[in-house]
């Protein structure tokens, strides 16, 4: 067999002599890199002298070195037993490509092969003088990514992964670290004895993304390669802050704005709560700060962009105020309360006293208990304390509620009027009720009057009351009631006396008018006598005068000359013709 094989291989070296090797010409590379279980190909042109002649039946063979081993033949029944199965012509003779594609490649398969060529009805030619060699690589190289050196968040940007493979016909698959719109890989490209493949992924990076690898994975047959890129993303600012030392109240505070930007932040401003710009630059300064400072902000400007942090309220230090009591709104009579005491002071109240009307300390603590409570109980109130100083309440009496107790202050008097008036003490409020003795007429108030506890209701008349009268009253808690005397010496005593009064009155009135009227009837005469008299008589000239002055418009020469004596019925016709003339 030894034999055989010398006689092929010097029957084969004959055939490519020099002195036979003019037309006959190939093209493959001195050597390939193929990954181990996955597959290479070699890329093969050749010629041969046509001599213008056409020629179609082709016998295209591969040999390792030595013609040891046929890795590929035309006829496959021809293919040594290491190779078959694994070996294929991609290429095609009539076009003068011999390109050979080997599978799932060994270590073993490293060469070097030389291709030969045989053509009917011309020659046969192998090409001893190229042969390649394979060097079979245990991991893939790394894939090669590429993006642009500065991206923005928020922008769309596209890489490219670069794959570098000996088998075109069994691509990798590949991977990227990013989600995005992937594009089927462009065509191989030869590259020596590499082919290039360029798969690309657009995506939309984030501030996230900053300094992080965009990785690309090329996973070919049971081995991967993974190729990385630092990301360089550009974002505007955020995260925004404002740095606020504590500071007690009516001092000044220095406040620090910062933030999360690439670039960094190149400007700051200061906003008040209603967006009034209150200064610019990194830091901003407050003076005499108090609890009722408002909350301010800051916004963070670089070439990408702009934020803002939220509104900040200054860590303002102050004692306690706001100082209250809470308790039950209202407890019954001789129950117990527990009172707690809270306040607004920062830092919180550390420290709680409880204290009388008249300063007397009953207790320390958030919460203070008062056993049997009564309407008398005094007002109480809290102080709270903190590092910063204290402050108190206002003294709080707790709202006590008890059945109605009538007072001794009730009673019924006499006078122009009959009032009886009852005193209730009570809470809350009662209903007070009027009755006669035996409950069966009710008496309406005629007054009320509220005096916190103490309410004070009125009944009267002015034709009096029955002998005794009962004031019941009546709240949520229960019920009091008094029976009073009421005095009967009253209106109709007055109204007696009155009457006599009046009567006696009208009598001496009667009387008086009736002896007027008879005087003046008996000395109605003497009148006229007297009258006629002076008439008669001689008169001095200023008398004379004063009547005529008088009587100016009576006619001259006719008086009262004809008025003698008592009236009669002749009398009265002379007055009527005495009158008659007037």
């Amino acid at each position: 067999m030894v034999f055989c094989s010398c006689l092929l291989s010097l029957f084969l070296w004959l055939r490519v002599s020099p002195a036979n090797a003019d037309g006959w010409n190939n093209d493959v590379p001195a050597s390939v890199v193929g990954l181990s279980g996955s597959c290479v190909e070699i890329p093969c042109t050749f010629s041969y002298p046509a001599n213008g002649k056409t020629y179609t039946r082709f016998t295209g063979i591969w040999y390792t070195e030595n013609y040891e081993s046929t890795v590929f033949h035309t006829d496959t029944s021809k293919i040594s037993e290491a190779f078959k199965g694994r070996s294929s012509l991609t290429g095609d003779l009539h076009l003068n490509t011999c390109s050979l594609k080997i599978s799932s490649l060994r270590d073993s398969d490293t060469g070097p092969f030389m291709f030969r060529i045989e053509i009917e009805n011309l020659d046969k030619f192998t090409y001893a003088a190229k042969k390649v060699s394979i060097t079979v690589k245990d991991s893939p190289e790394q894939p090669t990514v590429s993006v642009k050196d500065e991206v923005t968040s928020g922008d769309s940007v596209t890489a490219t992964c670069t794959v570098l493979h000996s088998c075109p016909s069994d691509l990798p698959r590949i991977n990227w670290s990013h989600d995005g719109s992937r594009s089927s890989p462009s065509q191989p490209q030869s590259h020596g004895q590499w082919k290039v493949t360029s798969y690309n992924l657009t995506f939309t990076p984030s501030r996230e993304d900053h300094n992080k690898h965009l990785s690309c994975s090329a996973e070919f047959k049971g081995k991967t390669g993974t190729g990385y890129k630092m990301l360089k993303v550009k974002y505007p600012p955020y995260n925004v802050t404002v740095t606020k030392p504590s500071v007690k109240e009516n001092d000044s505070a220095e406040l620090t704005c910062s933030s999360n930007s690439n670039p960094p932040a190149n400007s700051y401003q200061w906003f008040s709560l209603n967006g009034t710009l209150l200064g610019i630059g990194p830091t901003h300064k407050l003076e005499r700060v108090s609890r009722h400072t408002e909350a301010i902000s800051c916004t963070a400007i670089n070439t990408v962009g702009r934020n803002s942090s939220g509104q900040q309220k200054i860590n303002v230090l102050h004692p306690p105020y706001n100082v209250t009591m809470v308790t039950k709104p209202s407890v019954k009579e001789n129950d117990s309360a527990e009172l707690t005491c809270s306040s607004n002071s920062n830092p919180p109240a550390n420290s709680y006293q409880w204290f009388s009307l008249n300063g007397t300390l009953l207790g320390i603590g958030p919460t203070h208990k008062l056993e049997r409570l009564s309407r008398h109980t005094e007002a109480i109130s809290c102080t709270a304390i903190n590092t910063f100083g204290r402050n108190s309440s206002r003294p709080r009496k707790l709202n006590i509620l008890y059945p109605p107790e009538i007072k001794n202050e009730s009673s019924c008097q006499s006078g122009i009027l009959t009032v009886c008036v009852c005193v209730v003490e009570s809470n809350p409020p009662s209903e007070v009720k009027w009755f006669g003795p035996d409950f069966s007429k009710t008496l309406s108030s005629s007054s009320i009057k509220q005096n916190e506890s103490l309410t004070i209701f009125t009944v009267q008349s002015w034709q009096g009351l029955p002998e005794t009268v009962q004031c019941l009253a009546n709240n949520s808690l229960g019920s009091s009631s008094i029976t009073l005397e009421a005095p009967q010496n009253g209106i109709i005593i007055y109204i007696a006396v009155a009457s006599a009064i009046v009567v006696v009155l009208v009598g001496i009135l009667v009387y008086v008018v009736r002896r007027h009227c008879g005087n003046r009837a008996t000395r109605q005469p003497v009148m006229k006598n007297e009258m006629n008299e002076r008439k008669t008589s001689p008169e001095s000239k200023e008398e004379k005068g004063c009547y005529e002055d008088i009587y100016t418009n009576c006619p001259d020469g006719h008086d009262y000359e004809n008025y003698v004596g008592p009236l009669s019925s002749d009398s009265a016709l002379e007055d009527e013709s005495v009158y008659g003339n007037v």
